[in-house]
């Protein structure tokens, strides 16, 4: 880790067809497995220096140019839920649609005033060779590199999804004065859910399809039929199925998949429900937090009596 950044910040280096986190407020990855890597790797206000990719995609101007910084929160989610329905059309219009999908969402953005190369920014981590690995995985800086990409002149920029930095742009500035003195970053806590417009949410039943008892370590037990389960709100639940799965080897056998699904009108209706069931799962062997362990048809009877349920 770096000692010139604050609170024990990392920074790191991607390569984008473009630098725009005013529409699209995300940082992606087409494969979930880099967004698997990027959550075990980045914390929450760590950077990511973008520069041009070397393609035709991007400009001939921006290829291999340090285009800005962005403040990444260590939370999963989908593409579109942090895009403008603009910048959705123009990655479907672009043949783009399914790539980038699993993403990071951006706090934070700089866009760089500067014309640097990322040859000159990152000697050392930079490798060209590779440079086709390095901007799709990603690759921390070192403490050098990292010094010198925050003398690198900026203007912080409006990120889509977040609240706007002020009326017109922002004053140009070296990026370390961003940090002098640090702005705390606001890190999320529990169940790492991404909901930021209220409207219709779903109270979903998840459960564990495979060897649950050698999941908690609990004795197995001929005609047992009590399974690992968990419940939950979400704005999309296939997409929190996904997130759940993503630390689970691909060889193992074992995998997180819905059973019910209720839609309620908005979120706190969605988590007053949710709070019924774990009050109510008498016949449930609490977990902690919203895993339970028990059979399954005593979950699908309660969770069908929790009021408000509209079953689709």
């Amino acid at each position: 880790m770096s000692s010139v950044l604050p609170d024990g910040r990392n920074m790191w280096i991607r390569a984008f067809y473009d630098f725009n986190p005013e529409e699209a407020g995300y940082v992606g990855w087409t494969n979930e497995s880099g967004q698997a890597r990027a959550l075990r790797e980045l914390n929450d206000g760590d950077l990511m220096l973008i520069y041009g990719a070397s393609s035709a995609q991007t400009k001939k101007h921006m290829r291999s140019h340090v285009l800005g910084f962005v403040e990444i929160e260590a939370r999963p989610i989908r593409d579109f839920e942090k895009a403008s329905e603009a910048s959705q059309l123009e990655k479907k219009n672009s043949g783009e649609a399914n790539l980038w999908t699993y993403a990071l969402p951006i706090h934070r953005a700089w866009r760089a005033l500067d014309k640097l190369s990322i040859e000159r920014i990152a000697p050392v981590t930079y490798n060209s060779a590779a440079g086709q690995g390095i901007g799709v995985w990603g690759q921390p800086l070192t403490p050098d590199e990292i010094a010198t990409a925050l003398k690198i002149k900026v203007t912080e920029v409006n990120v889509f999804g977040e609240p706007p930095i002020g009326q017109g742009p922002a004053s140009p500035q070296p990026l370390k004065e961003a940090f002098s003195p640090s702005k705390a970053f606001p890190g999320s806590s529990g169940e790492r859910n991404s909901v930021y417009v209220d409207g219709e949410t779903v109270l979903y039943l998840a459960v564990f399809e495979g060897d649950g008892s050698a999941l908690l370590g609990k004795p197995a037990h001929f005609g047992d039929k009590a399974v690992a389960m968990k419940i939950g709100v979400s704005n999309d639940p296939a997409s929190r199925m996904h997130q759940l799965n993503a630390g689970i080897p691909p060889a193992a056998i074992g995998r997180w998949a819905l059973r019910m699904q209720g839609q309620f009108p908005s979120r706190r209706a969605a988590e007053d429900a949710e709070a019924i069931f774990k009050k109510t799962a008498v016949k449930l062997e609490s977990l902690g937090g919203e895993f339970f362990w028990g059979r399954e048809m005593d979950a699908q009877v309660l969770f069908a009596s929790v009021p408000g349920v509209s079953r689709f």
